[in-house]
């Protein structure tokens, strides 16, 4: 039985040690395993660190860029109130001229736009200070018109098929097209945004 019992003891020993190499490659390899994903996450982890630093700093240069254009346009708002303010100024004082100031709008802006045989309209403010004697001085053959326009001064010029719109308002706004840049220039320096 010792034979036996040798072989069994011999085979059951080869088998604890070939199960203890086994355990052993088993433990070197989940080792490996572990080792390589603890690596692998800690580049996937230095990756999403460097995603979120580029994320952020994207987001705050957007957030400035942002900021900076609202103050842009805040700025252009403010600057184009203001202009529009002097242009609103012009216009009421032009309202607010005497009989004597108005007459002589009237009378230069004939001078300078009236063509022969128009008729005038005037608004109905101004109606007792331009008569047709008024107009008969400017030797142009010019017409009163028998209606008043709807308009708080300034005249309309009536002409074969065409019609020229020459009252207050729309003279400021002319004058509005052809002298912003200069007013926005004086007002608020060359350094215009």
């Amino acid at each position: 039985m010792n034979g036996k019992e040798n072989i069994i003891n011999k085979i059951l020993s080869d088998a604890d040690a070939k199960c203890d190499k086994i355990l052993e490659q088993a433990e070197e390899q989940a080792k490996s395993i572990i080792d390589a994903a603890e690596a692998s996450i800690a580049r996937d982890r230095a990756d999403l660190d460097a995603r979120i630093e580029a994320a952020t700093a994207e987001r705050i240069r957007n957030s400035v860029a942002t900021a900076e254009l609202e103050g842009k346009k805040y700025r252009l708002n403010a600057k184009q109130q203001l202009i529009s303010r002097c242009y609103d100024v012009a216009y009421q004082h032009l309202l607010k001229q005497s009989d004597k100031e108005r007459l002589a709008l009237i009378g230069s802006i004939l001078d300078k736009y009236a063509e022969k045989g128009e008729t005038v309209y005037v608004a109905e403010k101004d109606g007792k200070l331009v008569t047709q004697k008024y107009l008969d001085g400017f030797e142009k053959g010019l017409k009163l018109g028998k209606k008043y326009i709807a308009a708080d001064g300034g005249v309309v010029l009536e002409g074969d098929g065409y019609e020229k719109d020459l009252t207050l308002s729309r003279v400021i706004r002319y004058a509005r097209e052809q002298t912003e840049g200069k007013v926005a220039a004086k007002l608020l320096g060359d350094n215009n945004e």
